[in-house]
């Protein structure tokens, strides 16, 4: 029973990793965005070290479950390159192009399971991000992928891409469901670390 809970929390350690490392990412590329609209980012909290940091995480919770984070490392990628679709990203693919590209490695790797699962989860978080800031960003009138569904909608879509997951996947979806409020928590208290929003004068 103890090295089934000792697992547990490991694979827990490891997705709150792999969850930091994905926000610190996620603040990197929207920092632009977020100086002109002086929104709180972590990469104005952290500095240019963000990104080191992000690769570290990502790395250490790899080190403890390589077939647990990967995937939703991936996935983030995945379901992060569908804000723009039509963007020409420097590779010079779509951002549609690299997403499905890197949904097709993702599925070589680690089986359509673990693919889909992984995918699912991150489409979830994702749209309980955007429903989060989807009063800032429709007055900032940012891309954000639950004003352009509309609030009920979204809502509907992260319940069911949850459901579908957790028939896929319980475990994984537990441990998502438990580190995705916390990562989103650790991020505030982070920002407000430095004073909050970013002084744009």
């Amino acid at each position: 029973m103890s090295s089934v809970i000792s697992r547990f929390l490991a694979d827990l350690l490891a997705v709150a990793l792999a969850g930091a490392a994905i926000k610190l990412m996620d603040d990197h590329l929207d920092y632009e965005a977020d100086i002109a609209q002086g929104r709180p980012s972590l990469v104005h909290t952290l500095g240019s070290g963000a990104v080191l940091y992000a690769l570290v995480f990502a790395l250490i919770g790899c080190g403890i479950n390589v077939r647990l984070v990967s995937p939703l490392v991936l996935a983030a990628y995945v379901v992060g390159m569908l804000k723009n679709p039509s963007e020409m990203l420097p590779l010079g693919l779509s951002a549609w192009m690299e997403s499905a590209l890197v949904a097709a490695v993702t599925w070589l790797l680690f089986g359509w399971r673990t693919t889909c699962v992984s995918v699912l989860l991150m489409a979830a978080v994702q749209l309980g991000d955007d429903l989060q800031d989807l009063a800032f960003d429709r007055a900032a009138r940012c891309t954000n992928l639950a004003r352009r569904l509309g609030r009920g909608e979204a809502i509907l879509l992260c319940l069911i891409a949850l459901l579908a997951a957790m028939i896929l996947d319980r475990r994984t979806t537990l441990l998502v469901c438990l580190c995705a409020p916390l990562i989103e928590a650790a991020s505030r208290v982070a920002e407000c670390s430095r004073g909050g929003e970013i002084d744009v004068d």
